[in-house]
């Protein structure tokens, strides 16, 4: 998942407060900011049609 990615599911409301201490997303450093900024968890599972399009698209 990255930073837009996560956006999208804030704006679905598909989020709950973070808990536990924040990690570093070597992937995609904005993930990381964007999650500090908002202060909310979006679950993968819940974004599964959006992060499955991104595995079968050709590059």
């Amino acid at each position: 998942m990255g930073a837009a990615d996560y956006s999208s599911g804030l704006e679905l409301g598909e989020s709950t407060p973070l808990t536990g201490s924040p990690a570093a997303s070597l992937w995609d450093q904005t993930l990381a900011d964007a999650m500090g900024a908002a202060g909310r968890a979006v679950m993968e599972e819940r974004l599964i049609p959006a992060l499955l399009a991104d595995l079968t698209r050709t590059r």
